[in-house]
């Protein structure tokens, strides 16, 4: 009976929504060792929500060696990740559905090993060998989701920000970035026109090991002549 009792999988149901805060407090919640994601109630593709389930994934892998299982993923879904290139390679990570290969369309998101990237890559510099990139666009937005596991003291978490900063004034863009570590989250709304404003931050308790996590989500303001 016991044995039956720690078999049972810990079940999640994550919503199609775009809040960072809600998407940080249940991807970044306490691991279970078995864990099943009902991805039912996400009923449009979402980059978030991909980009943060492969950071679960890896924590899961990184600690139980065991993968994460995904069911029941709508249409929508499915089409973003067969127009992805990559996401075979991420770790801990159990597709319970059949993905076709999307033949004559370009894939529009690219998932890809830190340890194999050698393009330059937006804020490269501040993640460690270990993690991955995800990146593409779609519906007109740009995501930049990057993830590794890093220790504490390798971190200049000042230094990230103000590079943020340069990149929003650069690009005049308007959307959000969110950096996650396992002690804090950082949130900030870009728009246009504006330098960096307030940082939104919340202490976080201490339930994964050292990591950094940084997304990026925008649009870039069209030039006016």
């Amino acid at each position: 009976m016991a044995k039956t009792i720690l078999s049972k999988p810990s079940i999640f149901e994550p919503y199609g929504h775009s809040d960072l805060y809600a998407l940080d407090n249940l991807y970044f919640s306490t691991l279970r060792e078995r864990e099943v994601w009902d991805f039912s109630r996400v009923r449009e593709f979402s980059a978030l929500n991909l980009g943060f389930i492969f950071a679960r994934a890896e924590f899961s892998w990184k600690k139980f060696q065991s993968e994460i299982e995904i069911k029941n993923l709508n249409p929508s879904f499915k089409k973003g990740i067969c127009l992805s290139s990559g996401w075979e390679e991420a770790p801990g990570l159990k597709i319970d559905s059949f993905l076709p290969k999307i033949h004559g369309r370009e894939e529009v998101f690219q998932y890809s090993r830190l340890e194999d990237v050698s393009e330059e890559i937006p804020f490269r510099e501040f993640f460690s060998q270990e993690g991955f990139v995800f990146q593409g666009i779609w519906k007109d937005k740009t995501y930049l989701i990057l993830f590794s596991n890093i220790h504490s003291e390798d971190r200049n978490l000042p230094s990230v920000i103000k590079k943020i900063s340069h990149f929003h004034s650069e690009k005049k863009s308007s959307g959000n970035f969110f950096l996650r570590t396992e002690k804090q989250s950082y949130l900030n709304f870009l728009k246009p026109k504006e330098s960096l404003g307030p940082l939104f931050l919340q202490e976080k308790k201490i339930d994964q090991d050292p990591f950094l996590f940084l997304s990026l989500e925008y649009s870039v303001t069209p030039s006016v002549c």
